[in-house]
């Protein structure tokens, strides 16, 4: 089974998707860190990435190892893991700009269906449902009030020891919110027949209660041979 979980940032996707990985025993795939992989790599090369043939060459050349299981989701660049450093601010202002780019999205398409090729994941991302695996047997969109949202981010950055401030998150989310529903090619949206669930309202152990609710009446249909 493939499950999927989309929705904007500081909506509460990682939070769900691990646990639901570990409650069924399913590795956990961050599809936002393999873009982050991406502009990570981008930074690192001093390249420009509204350069196409530049970017090009550097997707070609680009093969971070990954490791997933139930409740991590590790990138690595040759020995060196850089999961933690894919976190920070300009990664990830920078994520949402290489995000737009249609080779880098058809990149991580790849290795998104590489990982999940044998089933059994949770997939956190923003267009996961609708574009990448459309056919995905349970599909969850997760939203919140973006002050919330913007709350919630300050509070990791705060515990990574970064940030902008709480103002400064609150902006560059409705920022990227801006990017990623106006984009034209599969910009955030509710994927068809997902669950939509806001949880702006929600501590993660009621929200974990609603999918779980979801996946086992999907299991118990499946079983009945009503879908």
């Amino acid at each position: 089974m493939i499950i999927t979980i989309d929705g904007p940032a500081g909506a509460g996707k990682s939070t769900l998707a691990r646990r639901l990985a570990q409650a069924l025993g399913y590795r956990y795939i961050d599809s936002g860190a393999l873009y982050r992989a991406v502009a990570w790599q981008v930074r690192q090369s001093g390249a420009d990435p509204a350069d196409q043939d530049t970017l090009a060459r550097l997707l070609l050349s680009f093969q971070p190892h990954i490791a997933a299981d139930a409740g991590r989701f590790q990138v690595f660049a040759g020995e060196r893991e850089i999961t933690r450093e894919l976190r920070t601010p300009e990664v990830t202002q920078a994520s949402s700009r290489v995000a737009t780019q249609p080779q880098v999205r058809r990149w991580v398409g790849k290795v998104l269906n590489l990982l999940a090729r044998d089933g059994g994941v949770v997939a956190e991302g923003r267009d996961l449902g609708s574009a990448v695996f459309p056919e995905a047997e349970v599909k969850f969109y997760l939203d919140a009030d973006l002050n919330i949202r913007a709350a919630r981010r300050q509070r990791e950055l705060q515990a990574e020891g970064a940030g902008p401030g709480l103002a400064g998150t609150l902006q560059d989310m409705a920022e990227r919110d801006n990017r990623d529903q106006n984009r034209k090619l599969a910009p955030l949206a509710i994927p068809e027949g997902a669950y939509y669930l806001d949880t702006t309202n929600l501590d993660p152990e009621e929200v974990m209660e609603h999918c779980l609710a979801k996946i086992k009446e999907n299991l118990t249909a499946k079983a009945a041979g009503c879908i």
